[in-house]
């Protein structure tokens, strides 16, 4: 496969007119001027690396919470068409036999869905304080046992898991599942800066959906926000959806954290992408309403954000280069996660390429070089 007359998107500059040559599912050349030969023509559409989306609970009406192993093809189809070439199953707050059924299906999964990274867990070791759209009912404090289970059923896919550090005996958690090569993130979570400080020492990298969910920026109680802002160990979630996060304050936290450890993510929920306007989130009540998902009682419950979407406003918002764009979208979520061979427009990656017109709106994508979407 040869795509021609491309503006192509690296990580240091932009190739203005190049053409790309995929070989079994790999990016094998990446060239300059005009090509020759017969290849596909792409108009002076500009290619990113295809985006990386660690934070997301379901799309097209399928939840991961009760999604069968079929089901995933048709979460990858709808994630495909915003750009999407990699994703982590993100579950929610709930009981063991639950979170057992989806490492299951994952692991069933991943066989015929090369866009599916593994499983995020989002809880149940969290902070009820903090729940935000999480059930309390389970919320438990960190359990080894119960997580080696559950890595064990996936076939060792769990590769991201959110908590909160402050709960009993999660410093020793904390280090058990890091040493494992999973990645910890301090999210629906009261600890303070010094509590994110001493969990950093012990393998935390990760902040989850910065600003939502937990301790905030204060001059004389510093919690995880400033802690987001301050560790350059940090890499940090953000929605951009301008919902759960204003305008402002996006531009102030890129302003702060730059594009090395920015990471855009969704946290969409499973209306997105389609027609259904009220549902529920594991036992509770929610709907449409005003471009994101609430609970019925009143506090936001997940965004119906898609990808493409969060590139665009980025860089309304910022006025991110493209560079920095391809880096919040795919490079950073990469790098995090320990996925060394996508993430960047790279001869030797795996050939996942988002094509996007001038206002950035998807046209056409591709996962190991075959055309998706």
């Amino acid at each position: 496969m040869i795509l021609k007359n491309l503006k192509i998107v690296l990580l240091d500059r932009v190739i203005e007119k190049g053409f790309l040559v995929f070989d079994n599912g790999k990016i094998s050349q990446i060239g300059e001027g005009e090509y020759k030969g017969n290849a596909v023509d792409c108009d002076g559409l500009i290619a990113m690396p295809g985006f990386i989306d660690i934070h997301v609970h379901g799309s097209a009406g399928i939840d991961f919470m009760d999604a069968k192993a079929e089901d995933y093809k048709k979460i990858a189809d709808s994630l495909y068409k915003e750009g999407v070439t990699t994703f982590l199953a993100t579950t929610l707050t709930s009981d063991n036999k639950s979170l057992a059924k989806v490492c299951e299906e994952v692991k069933k999964a991943k066989v015929n869905v090369p866009a599916l990274g593994g499983i995020h867990l989002e809880g149940p070791y969290i902070n009820v304080k903090y729940k935000g759209a999480q059930n309390e009912e389970f919320i438990r404090k960190p359990d080894v046992n119960e997580f080696d289970e559950l890595q064990k059923l996936s076939g060792n896919n769990v590769r991201y898991i959110t908590l909160a550090p402050e709960s009993e005996g999660c410093l020793d958690f904390i280090k058990h599942v890091s040493k494992e090569g999973i990645i910890v993130s301090v999210g629906h979570s009261d600890a303070s800066f010094e509590q994110v400080k001493e969990a950093i020492a012990v393998g935390l990298t990760n902040v989850t959906h910065t600003h939502n969910a937990m301790s905030p920026h204060h001059h004389r109680k510093p919690g995880i926000v400033t802690a987001a802002f301050y560790f350059d160990e940090l890499y940090t979630e953000f929605i951009c959806d301008k919902i759960h996060v204003c305008p402002e304050v996006l531009a102030t936290s890129y302003k702060i954290i730059g594009p090395e450890r920015f990471v855009m993510i969704t946290d969409a929920l499973k209306i997105k992408n389609s027609s259904i306007n009220e549902f529920k989130l594991f036992g509770l009540d929610c709907v449409r309403k005003d471009g994101a998902a609430y609970l019925t009682s009143g506090p936001l419950a997940g965004s119906l954000l898609t990808m493409d979407q969060a590139v665009k406003n980025m860089h309304e918002i910022t006025g991110a280069n493209l560079c920095d764009l391809a880096k919040i979208s795919s490079k950073n979520a990469a790098k995090s996660l320990k996925f060394l061979d996508r993430g960047e427009i790279k001869v030797g990656n795996l050939a996942d390429i988002v094509l996007l017109d001038k206002d950035l709106k998807v046209k056409a994508t591709y996962k190991l070089g075959e055309k998706v979407f």
